[in-house]
C-alpha cells in the first residue's frame, strides 16, 4: 500500500512535458475562480475571494482529464499523464462527474444549506442549524464514500445506471475494502488538509486550483489501481 501511495504521488509528475499538463490544469480552475470573483463583484459588490476556491467543482475541461486518466488507470493503460486534447469531450466527462457527484451530494449539500440558514437567523433554532449542519458533514462522507467505486463501474460498463446500483457498488468495494477504505480516509484528511491552504487570503485562493488538481490526480490513479481489481 505504501509503495502504490508513493507511486500515486510521484505520477502526475513524471513523464513527457508533464509541468504543463499540471498548470493547464490548475490554470482552468484559477480562470474560474476569477470569473467566479469577478461575477460576484458585479453583482455584491465584494471580492469573494473567500468562496472562490470552490468554483473548482465546475472545472469541467479538469474533470474530464480526471476522468480519462481514471479510466485509463482502471483498463491498466495509464501509463503517463493524458494529453490534453479534444477539449469539447474533456468538457463531457467532466459534466457527467459533476452530475454523478451532485446526485449522491444533493441530499448532504440540502442539510448544509438549511442548517447555514438556521444558523444565520439564530435564536432557539440555532442549535437545530448547528445539529443539520452536522448531519449534513456526516452524510456526505457517507455517500461520497462510494463515488469512486460508483465512477469505476460507470466507466468499466459505460452506462450511467452502473453508477446508481447499491449492491453492485457493495459487492465491488467489499472486494477490496481494507486498501478503498484506507485511501478514502487519506483522502478526506488530505482535502482537509488542503481546504486550510485556500483559506489563506488572497495567496491560498491562488495555490487552491494547482494543489486541488494534483490531489484529484493522486486520488483518481491511487482509486484506479484499486478499483480495477474489482470491477
Amino acid at each position: 500500500m505504501q509503495l502504490r501511495i508513493r507511486a500515486s504521488l510521484r505520477f502526475p509528475t513524471e513523464g513527457a512535458d508533464w509541468v504543463r499538463k499540471l498548470l493547464l490544469g490548475g490554470a482552468t480552475g484559477l480562470l474560474l475562480e476569477l470569473v467566479f470573483a469577478g461575477v460576484a463583484y458585479l453583482l455584491t459588490e465584494e471580492v469573494a475571494f473567500g468562496v472562490a476556491p470552490l468554483a473548482v467543482l465546475l472545472n469541467f475541461p479538469a474533470g474530464g482529464y480526471v476522468l480519462h486518466l481514471y479510466r485509463d488507470t482502471l483498463r491498466w493503460e495509464a501509463g503517463a499523464m493524458p494529453e490534453w486534447d479534444d477539449w469539447p469531450a474533456l468538457f463531457r466527462g467532466g459534466l457527467t462527474v459533476f452530475v454523478v457527484s451532485l446526485a449522491y451530494g444533493i441530499i448532504p449539500f440540502l442539510l448544509l444549506l438549511l442548517g447555514l440558514n438556521l444558523l444565520v437567523r439564530g435564536g432557539i433554532i440555532l442549535f437545530l442549524g448547528m445539529v443539520l449542519m452536522v448531519l449534513g458533514v456526516l452524510a456526505g462522507l457517507f455517500v461520497l464514500f462510494f463515488l469512486p467505486m460508483a465512477l469505476a463501474h460507470f466507466l468499466i460498463r459505460r452506462r450511467l445506471e452502473a453508477a446508481f446500483h447499491p449492491s453492485l457498488l457493495w459487492e465491488g468495494i467489499n472486494g477490496v475494502l481494507p486498501e478503498y477504505m484506507a485511501t478514502y480516509l487519506m483522502s478526506v484528511a488530505t482535502y482537509i488538509l488542503a481546504g486550510l491552504l485556500a483559506a489563506i487570503p488572497y495567496l491560498g485562493p491562488l495555490v487552491w486550483p494547482f494543489a486541488f488538481f494534483y490531489l484529484v490526480l493522486v486520488q483518481a490513479r491511487l482509486f484506479g489501481e484499486i478499483c480495477a481489481r474489482t470491477v
